[in-house]
C-alpha cells in the first residue's frame, strides 16, 4: 500500500495529526489493518507487536488506543479502500469472460458487540422466539466482488433492518463498462437492472428468475433461449424517473440432474458468442461470492463470535479495515497467480493470510532496508500455496455434526430489535 495514499487519506478527510502524538494517525491506520490480520490478539498486543508508537516513546497507556481510534474515525479507512479498488480495477491482468469483467453481488450479516450503542443503531434480528431474540446485534453488508479474482470492488453496510437490495443501489456506480454482473433471485428488481443497463456502456445483467416472474416473450432463438422484454415497474419509475421503460434480454431455461427447473435472464443477446449452455455454467460462478464470504467470516475473523468494536463508528472503521486488508492479501495472491499463469482462485487464501501474518511479525522488528528482501521471500512462499483445481463433480449430503447445547440462551434484558432510525 503506497504510503502516500495514507497521507492523502488523512489530508482529504481532515484526520492528519496536527501535534506530535505517541500514537499518530498514520500509525493508527496500520493498527486497524493489524486488527484485521491478528484477530486472536488484543489491540494493545497488536500495537506492541507492530511497534506502532512514535519513536522515543517507551510507554503507551492502553486508554490512548481507543482515543486514537476515535480521532481517526472511519472516513480514512473507507477512502483507502476505495483508492485501492480504483487501482485494482485498472489492472488489465484481471481474468475476464469474453472481454467482460465478471462481478457478483450478494449480502450477508455480521455480529457486533452487544453494547447499548450498537443495539440502538444496528438492532437485532428476530427468531422463532420473537422479535429481537438474537444473541448479538447484527450489521447488514452487501458486497460487489470480482468473481474471477475475488477482489472486492465495493461494499456497503448498515443496520440489520436495511435490506441487501437497498444497500446494493449505491454500488451501481462502481460497476465498470464492459462487464457482466450476476445476481441471485433475491435481488430481482427491474428498476435495479434498468439503472445498471442505462448507466454505462455494455453493463450486462444476469439473474436467476423467480417462479412467478412474468416476461413478455418476443421470439424463440435458435439455441432454445427466448428473446424477452422486462417491464420496469411503476414503483421503480416513481423513485427514479430516468429509468428506461423496458429491459431487453434472453431467458434460458435449464434443469440440472436431480434439481428443479430454473430460468436465467441475461442481457447478452449474441447466441453465437454467448451460447446458452455456457451462460448456465457461468451463472454458477456466483458461488465465488460464498467462498469470498467464507474467507472473510471464517479465516479472517478466526471464527470469533463478533467484531471487536462497541460503537457504530468504531464498527464502521473496523469493517473498512477488514475489507481493505482482505483486498491487500488478495492482491498479493493475484500477483503470485499471474507469475505462474494460474487463476487467482488456485492460491490458498487460508495459507496466504497465515503467511502474511508471519511476514508482518518479522518485518515489524527488522531493519527497513530488509523489507524488499522479506517481500520477495513472501511472494516466493505464496507461490508454494497453489491448490488443485476444484472438483465440481463431488456431492455430499448435509449432516448435523455437533448438537446444540441444552443450556438456556442468554439474550440479555433488552427486548425488540431496536428502534427504527
Amino acid at each position: 500500500m503506497d504510503p502516500q495514499w495514507i497521507e492523502q487519506a488523512l489530508a482529504f478527510t481532515g484526520k492528519a495529526s496536527v501535534r506530535r502524538r505517541k500514537l499518530p494517525a498514520d500509525q493508527v491506520v496500520w493498527l486497524i489493518v493489524g486488527m484485521a490480520l491478528f484477530r486472536d490478539r488484543s489491540i494493545v498486543s497488536v500495537v506492541e507487536h507492530l511497534n506502532l508508537v512514535a519513536p522515543g516513546v517507551e510507554t503507551l497507556a492502553p486508554s490512548a488506543i481507543p482515543a486514537a481510534r476515535r480521532r481517526l474515525g472511519a472516513e480514512p479507512m473507507e477512502w483507502l479502500f476505495r483508492r485501492m479498488t480504483e487501482e485494482y480495477r485498472s489492472s488489465p491482468q484481471l481474468p475476464k469472460y469474453e472481454g467482460l469483467e465478471l462481478f457478483g453481488v450478494d449480502g450477508s450479516h455480521l455480529r457486533v458487540q452487544d453494547s447499548d450503542e450498537n443495539f440502538e443503531h444496528f438492532g437485532k434480528p428476530s427468531s422463532r422466539n420473537g422479535p429481537g431474540d438474537a444473541g448479538y446485534p447484527q450489521a447488514r453488508i452487501s458486497v460487489l466482488l470480482n468473481l474471477r479474482s475475488r477482489l472486492l470492488a465495493d461494499a456497503r453496510f448498515g443496520p440489520y433492518r436495511v435490506s441487501e437490495l437497498e444497500l446494493t443501489w449505491p454500488m451501481l456506480d462502481s460497476i465498470p463498462d464492459r462487464s457482466l454482473t450476476i445476481f441471485d433471485r433475491g435481488f430481482y428488481d427491474t428498476g435495479l437492472f434498468g439503472a445498471l443497463r442505462s448507466g454505462g456502456t455494455e453493463r450486462h445483467v444476469m439473474v436467476r428468475l423467480k417462479k412467478n416472474s412474468l416476461l413478455s416473450v418476443e421470439e424463440v432463438l435458435a439455441d432454445g433461449s427466448a428473446r424477452v422484454r422486462m417491464q420496469v415497474t411503476r414503483e421503480a419509475k416513481k423513485k427514479h424517473s430516468e429509468l428506461p421503460d423496458i429491459v431487453e434480454g434472453r431467458v434460458i431455461a435449464y434443469q440440472h440432474e436431480g434439481g428443479q427447473r430454473s430460468r436465467l435472464f441475461v442481457t447478452l443477446m449474441d447466441i453465437d458468442r454467448y451460447p446458452a449452455a455456457d451462460l448456465v455454467e457461468l451463472y454458477h460462478e456466483r458461488w465465488e461470492l460464498e467462498v469470498g464470504y467464507d474467507e472473510l467470516k471464517t479465516h479472517m475473523f478466526e471464527r470469533n463470535e463478533c467484531l471487536r468494536s462497541k460503537s457504530p463508528e468504531a464498527v464502521e472503521q473496523e469493517l473498512w479495515g477488514l475489507l481493505l486488508t482482505y483486498n491487500l492479501v488478495r492482491r498479493e495472491m493475484l500477483l503470485v497467480a499471474e507469475q505462474r499463469g494460474l487463476p487467482p482462485t488456485r492460491v490458498s487464501f487460508r495459507q496466504a493470510i497465515l503467511t502474511v501474518r508471519d511476514f508482518w511479525l518479522i518485518t515489524a522488528w527488522g531493519a527497513p532496508g530488509r523489507v524488499p528482501k522479506f517481500l520477495k521471500e513472501l511472494r516466493m512462499t505464496l507461490g508454494t500455496l497453489i491448490i488443485p483445481p476444484r472438483r465440481s463433480e463431488r456431492r455430499y449430503p448435509r449432516h448435523v455434526k455437533i448438537k446444540m447445547s441444552n443450556y438456556k440462551r442468554n439474550r440479555g434484558k433488552r427486548t425488540g430489535a431496536g428502534p427504527p432510525k
